[in-house]
């Protein structure tokens, strides 16, 4: 146990439920991004989302591909 009177003691005041408040947040949130993400939902870097268009520019980009090639 700390010197200064106990963990939630006099030097925190009244404002030690906040950081307890703050971390619960801060995993809510984590666990919420991690969801979307795994049902595709959210897009992270280069990697497109279910509902937005980037299987089609991928076969745009395949098609174009074959062109030069030929």
């Amino acid at each position: 146990m700390p010197m200064w009177g106990g963990y939630w003691g006099p030097m925190w005041g009244g404002f030690g439920w906040i950081f307890p408040l703050l971390g619960m947040l801060f995993m809510v949130v984590m666990m919420i991004l991690c969801f979307r993400m795994v049902r595709g939902m959210s897009s992270l870097g280069c990697t497109p989302g279910r509902g937005q268009s980037g299987g089609s520019e991928i076969e745009e980009l395949r098609r174009e591909v074959r062109e030069l090639k030929e």
